[in-house]
């Protein structure tokens, strides 16, 4: 074996050891944020892989609400501009309406004075019989 080959055989088990001692630390970051969440790992603590995956699925969770949320906001803002736009495009028929209606009314009341004026001068003209 030279020494080349030997270094490697060493380096690989430290190069392992260095990715772990940086993947814990984040899978632990992964496990409070989630438990924070409402998440709780079930991994155990030795799991790094097991425990990144899980913090992978709560975060892909937490941004498909976020973006469900973003959208929803987005829907009923546009859903309120259209509103207003049909709002506005049907106000001068609305107007109309309440011209109309308002004229009805004033018929209505009219034509109720005109039959007791004409009731109050029957009676007028036939002395109360």
């Amino acid at each position: 074996m030279t020494i080349r080959n030997c270094l490697l055989a060493f380096a690989m088990p430290i190069t392992v050891l260095a990715g772990l001692s940086i993947a814990m630390p984040v899978a632990r970051a992964a496990d409070d944020a989630c438990a924070q969440s409402g998440t709780q790992s079930k991994a155990p603590g030795w799991d790094v892989a097991g425990r990144l995956a899980q913090r992978e699925d709560c975060l892909a969770g937490r941004g498909q609400a976020y973006r469900d949320g973003v959208t929803k906001g987005v829907q009923q803002r546009v859903q309120s501009g259209r509103n207003t736009v049909n709002a506005v495009r049907n106000m001068p028929q609305t107007q109309m309406d309440r011209v109309r209606a308002a004229g009805t009314t004033e018929q209505n009341s009219l034509n109720a004075l005109g039959q007791k004026t004409r009731t109050n001068a029957a009676s007028v003209l036939t002395g109360g019989l």
